[in-house]
């Protein structure tokens, strides 16, 4: 059974093309690891929800979900990139849960 990772975000405006920018190149790394099935960005354009910007990473099962965040954390260390500073620099207040998917 897939595996939902999904993070809600609330930006503030003048910080979001900083973070979708920074969000992107996670993506593009995510994208390479072994279980990745498919990910999106959603933008908020209506609705009076204070979250405004939405990601999802669906992986194909918790061992590919597992091996992505120990290999995403082992890449930031390298590159020096900590998200959680970023999210206080850009005044983000962000939420994460895993979810299980299925067809309805």
């Amino acid at each position: 059974m897939q595996v939902v990772l999904i993070d809600t975000f609330i930006v503030p405006e003048e910080s979001k093309t900083v973070l979708l920018q920074e969000t992107r190149k996670i993506q593009r790394f995510l994208k390479t690891l072994r279980g990745f099935v498919e990910g999106f960005v959603y933008e908020k354009t209506a609705g009076d929800s204070r979250v405004n910007i939405v990601t999802t990473a669906v992986w194909e099962s918790d061992a590919a979900m597992e091996n992505a965040k120990k290999t995403a954390a082992a890449q930031f260390q390298k590159l020096g990139f900590n998200p959680q500073q970023l999210m206080r620099d850009l005044n983000v207040e962000a939420g994460r849960a895993v979810y299980r998917r299925t067809p309805y």
